[in-house]
């Protein structure tokens, strides 16, 4: 359930000027059929409507392009121009019952895609989807035997890729620990984390279950859940030059919740969605550097809040609305520094 939650909204913006608002794309659902919508820069109401796509799906960006990642049940990429993103440039498969989650472009001839229903991540031509090659990782399978791989980031010519390992065969939380594996880009080839130890090794993450990755200069941001209603998880460092984890920055315990997204407005200031013991969603400000959480955010409807995205010194977040307050469902845009409501 923690893994569908995350798919209501998914927010992605296609930058124009630096420092100026970019235009904001938007994958929607109601969990049974999903669409598309654009918030253009500067503009007080959606385009809607703009293509049909997956309920069960979710939004990558790259070099003037949108890579729109149908998931389980229909297991395809649509990739279209930013210029136009309500006709595609092409759609290609990735296996069915593969259950794709992630795309990472690191050229305009490949591109490497995570298989939740695999143990393999698939390197393909995004322009056509030709497969190019796979990427063994069964290697970090659990006793269910799949590693569960999910969010990709880049850090130079290397690949980060969460093995969330989940246990399919009790309650789909985690097996024990949950690792990064590193995959070389130059030779599509994992890299060992940790050469004293026999075998390739991942980096090791202090709690388990990431649901998000977000590379910060050589480092990685890693959110993690654990298990849920446990408070263990949290907001973790890893070092890519050392390939080890600097450990939990911020906890769950103190963010007041179960951790489900975070975005970072820069190195050390970022926001955190998490869910309390009443399942109600808040957005808690933190700090990497001290550890700090701020109060709240003032102006949310409490109800469940699937992602949020910093662009510039603005925050978005996708609110779904609460029973009490459906009206309220919509972008909800903040200041990310004074944290006031600017617009909704």
């Amino acid at each position: 359930m923690r893994h569908i939650r995350t798919i209501l909204f998914t927010l992605f913006f296609l930058a124009q000027v630096a420092l100026a608002q970019s235009n904001l794309f938007i994958a929607t659902t109601d969990f049974s059929t999903g669409s598309t919508a654009l918030l253009p820069a500067g503009a007080e109401a959606a385009e809607v409507n703009l293509l049909g796509v997956h309920s069960d799906a979710v939004v990558r960006f790259h070099n003037d392009m949108i890579y729109v990642i149908n998931r389980l049940g229909q297991d395809n990429v649509i990739v279209l121009d930013a210029a136009d993103p309500s006709t595609p440039v092409t759609q290609f498969s990735v296996g069915n019952g593969t259950n794709p989650q992630d795309i990472e472009v690191v050229a305009a001839d490949r591109a490497y895609v995570t298989l939740y229903e695999r143990s393999e991540v698939l390197v393909v031509d995004p322009r056509d989807g030709t497969e190019l090659d796979r990427i063994d990782l069964s290697a970090f399978a659990d006793a269910d035997g799949l590693p569960e791989i999910a969010d990709i980031a880049r850090v130079g010519q290397r690949l980060y890729v969460s093995c969330q390992r989940l246990d399919r065969n009790g309650t789909w939380g985690p097996a024990d620990d949950s690792f990064l594996a590193v995959i070389d880009i130059d030779s599509n080839s994992l890299v060992d984390a940790d050469p004293e130890r026999d075998g390739i090794q991942g980096i090791v993450l202090s709690s388990p279950n990431p649901n998000a990755l977000i590379p910060v200069g050589q480092s990685i941001v890693v959110s993690t859940a654990a298990h849920f209603g446990d408070r263990l998880g949290g907001v973790e460092v890893i070092d890519t030059q050392s390939n080890r984890s600097l450990g939990i920055a911020v906890s769950e315990e103190d963010l007041g919740g179960d951790l489900n997204r975070i975005a970072l407005v820069d190195d050390e200031r970022g926001f955190a969605i998490i869910s309390d013991e009443n399942f109600a969603n808040y957005v808690i400000p933190f700090n990497l550097q001290s550890g700090q959480v701020s109060p709240a955010l003032q102006g949310l409807s409490g109800g469940y809040i699937p992602d949020l995205a910093v662009d510039g010194n603005r925050l978005i977040v996708a609110d779904q609305g609460s029973f009490s307050d459906p009206s309220s469902a919509g972008l909800k845009i903040f200041d990310a520094t004074d944290h006031s409501l600017l617009q909704g």
